[in-house]
């Protein structure tokens, strides 16, 4: 008898979602499998940055990503951080976002 359930993830996400968004949920959540993830779409409070003047993309530019995952299972924080820039390597190279926060944990380290 296999014991497989399939719990769905918690995911939270902005009030409004753009296309930018939907793809990095998308992508992070078939790579990752995560339990929880949360996105918030952080881009108004930049907008008026330096860096940001003649973006071609200002409304989804900035995002904080919390992530939980037994993907990270054995991975220090920068090599978490560098397979997620990887996998969203379009999004920061082509689509315009310019700044991803991120927080990322194993269901071991939630609970202890």
């Amino acid at each position: 008898m296999s014991n497989s359930t399939t719990t769905q993830p918690t995911i939270i996400q902005s009030k409004i979602s753009g296309p930018i968004e939907s793809s990095i949920i998308e992508k992070l959540t078939d790579k990752f499998h995560p339990s929880y993830l949360k996105i918030a779409n952080d881009s108004h409070k930049h907008s008026h940055h330096a860096g940001m003047v003649g973006a071609s993309n200002v409304k989804e530019s900035h995002f904080r990503i919390e992530i939980i995952s037994d993907e990270f299972s054995g991975l220090n924080m920068p090599s978490r951080h560098r397979l997620i820039y990887q996998l969203l390597d379009d999004e920061l190279k082509n689509k315009g976002v310019h700044a991803l926060q991120m927080k990322t944990k194993t269901s071991s380290e939630v609970k202890n």
